[in-house]
């Protein structure tokens, strides 16, 4: 099991408010240390209601939409990653990530979250940060296109992020799900592009986690 390292915090001004930026370190999560240039910061907000998180994009033929959890209001209660559209956006609760609770990634609807940026597919990322020492802003690829498949209905035995190229996370794919795998990998065959029909979507897993 990987393990979280203690959160690094700072403050910066976000649209006139504060906000602390969290670097965390976890292989599942995507993230690395503020030392490496390719650490994407994590930026917790204020949450003005409670938060009803959806695993996967909440849209018709999406299956497990109904195990859904919360995020209470209060100040500092969630993870902000980006917006999918004007309604919704990806988030992550900090309190499940670090008792390791899957998933801990999922959706929201925007309302509930104070003050979050209005950019839309446009999550932040270091990509350059050693060379300028702030972050920048990089495209998410919510939806992406098919691909050839090579194996159909393969089991997926521990708990998966899908993600898309950049490790933006797109969706969750439980074990017990079974994905469509096509010949297309990144990281040297480490993440296999998958597609989930129980998600209605293509991304990136883990290969370790069909085994």
């Amino acid at each position: 099991m990987k393990r979280f390292r203690v959160p690094v915090i700072a403050t910066v001004i976000v649209g006139g408010l504060i906000a602390a930026f969290v670097s965390v370190t976890s292989a599942d999560a995507g993230e690395s240390t503020a030392a490496s240039h390719t650490v994407k910061l994590l930026v917790k907000y204020d949450t003005s209601s409670e938060c009803t998180v959806y695993p996967n994009y909440p849209k018709k033929g999406v299956i497990g939409s109904g195990k859904t959890f919360a995020v209470p209001a209060g100040r500092k209660r969630i993870i902000w990653r980006y917006n999918v559209n004007k309604d919704w956006a990806v988030v992550s609760d900090p309190v499940r990530a670090k008792h390791k609770t899957y998933p801990w990634w999922g959706f929201t609807q925007r309302r509930c979250i104070k003050d979050e940026p209005e950019l839309i597919l446009q999550g932040r990322s270091q990509q350059g940060a050693k060379e300028t020492g702030r972050a920048s802003w990089r495209t998410v690829r919510f939806s992406m296109p098919p691909a050839p498949v090579t194996a159909r209905h393969q089991l997926v035995k521990h708990n998966a992020m899908l993600r898309d190229p950049a490790n933006f996370v797109v969706g969750n794919v439980p074990s017990g799900w079974h994905v469509d795998l096509t010949a297309k990998s990144r990281s040297n065959g480490a993440w296999v592009y998958v597609y989930v029909p129980n998600a209605k979507r293509w991304g990136y897993i883990e290969r370790v986690k069909l085994s």
